[in-house]
């Protein structure tokens, strides 16, 4: 994986959940994309539960990766951006549409799990690439040879941190459920 990727909230979530964000996006030689209508929304990660079993929200923040130039902020300036995220904003929240806007127009991947906006996307821009927060990870995991601990320990961040699911049709699933099964 390697290029240009517009990524939504969620999945910038995810990534900032790892807590290996910036080694991700190093070893993927990717350069994630967001917008205008993202880069307003509040970040927050959860923390694991305590001994009573409560959870509570955190802020976070995605300076990490827009400081280290990984994570760049892209206006919705031209007409045919304009048109897309007009279109796709009739049928979504604007920050989600405004990714699907920017990914369809500049013909880059969409980093998405949102099986809406997921949708969407394909409908509107019938030739985008989806990539999903478990593709960056597995391929992340492989280019970094992590071992068993480190993504056990990934995918309990991912779970807790980040209160990911994948969604039901991601194909790395069941990877995903065995990094999260102890021993």
């Amino acid at each position: 994986m390697i290029g240009l990727i517009v990524i939504d909230t969620c999945c910038t979530l995810n990534l900032l959940a790892t807590r290996r964000a910036r080694e991700i996006v190093q070893a993927l030689k990717i350069q994630l994309l967001d917008t205008p209508q993202v880069r307003v929304e509040a970040l927050m990660l959860w923390t694991p539960p305590d001994s009573d079993g409560q959870r509570s929200k955190e802020p976070v923040s995605a300076d990490v990766l827009r400081l280290a130039g990984h994570l760049e902020m892209r206006s919705l300036t031209d007409d045919a951006t304009l048109e897309a995220f007009v279109d796709a904003a009739a049928r979504i929240n604007d920050a989600d549409a405004s990714c699907i806007a920017l990914a369809g127009v500049l013909k880059v991947p969409l980093m998405t799990d949102d099986r809406k906006e997921r949708r969407i996307a394909r409908e509107l821009f019938p030739s985008i690439e989806l990539v999903s927060t478990l593709d960056v990870v597995a391929d992340a995991a492989r280019a970094l040879a992590w071992s068993e601990a480190e993504l056990s320990k990934i995918g309990s961040d991912l779970r807790w941190r980040g209160n990911f699911a994948p969604p039901r049709n991601d194909p790395r699933c069941r990877w995903y459920e065995k990094l999260l099964k102890p021993g």
